[in-house]
């Protein structure tokens, strides 16, 4: 008969922990896979930052979108949290529209995030406009008299043309200095080749820069 109070408790224990809801998830952005160490036959989205005449580099930010796995994203539920931008956000409420695109917390300007579908399936976070950035490393690239920059903004009025302006290395350094439309508006990729040197630039058109 003693024994029946202890069955009670280990009963009551039990569907307390099958009744109790799951723990609540933490989902963080995919491993950067640029390695800047190792740049041999790779393009990256980038920031130049400055030319350095005395050692003749250029002063190159590697950057890449901050990215989640689409399978973390579409199991969020409220009370789950995301790590982005740096912080943690705890969701509490999220929006998807017929485009998949997912809008968290859309009432809270502090904890808002947006979410876009990219071409893998998978989600970037948005903000004012543009992807949020994560920075890879700052770099230091010898400059090399062959190295092209292809410009795909008309300098004129600030719009986008089809097929790039291709311009020697003098020009880009011009540019560098002087265009209005800057190269670290995330804006920019370079291309590094098989030895990992820095080969061209890329500057394409964004509705901000």
């Amino acid at each position: 008969m003693k024994k029946c109070p202890i069955a009670i408790v280990l009963m009551l224990s039990l569907l307390l922990l099958l009744c109790s809801p799951a723990s609540a998830d933490t989902i963080t952005a995919m491993a950067i896979e640029i390695n800047p160490e190792h740049l041999e036959k790779t393009a990256s989205y980038a920031r130049i930052l400055g030319y350095n005449a005395d050692s003749n580099t250029l002063t190159v930010e590697l950057i890449v979108p901050e990215v989640f796995d689409y399978h973390d994203i579409e199991a969020l539920q409220p009370g789950d949290s995301i790590y982005t931008d740096g912080h943690e956000v705890l969701i509490q409420t999220i929006e998807v529209n017929d485009w998949g695109t997912y809008t968290i917390n859309h009432e809270d300007k502090w904890g808002y995030v947006f979410l876009l579908k990219d071409l893998n399936g998978d989600y970037r976070t948005g903000c004012d406009d543009d992807y949020v950035w994560r920075t890879v490393a700052v770099i230091e690239c010898p400059v090399k008299d062959s190295l092209l920059f292809l410009d795909y903004i008309n300098e004129g009025d600030g719009g986008m043309v089809e097929l790039p302006f291709v311009r020697t290395l003098d020009e880009f350094l011009d540019r560098l200095e002087n265009s209005p439309y800057k190269f670290a508006a995330n804006n920019v990729y370079v291309v590094f080749d098989g030895e990992g040197n820095l080969v061209t630039i890329h500057r394409y058109y964004v509705p901000w820069g």
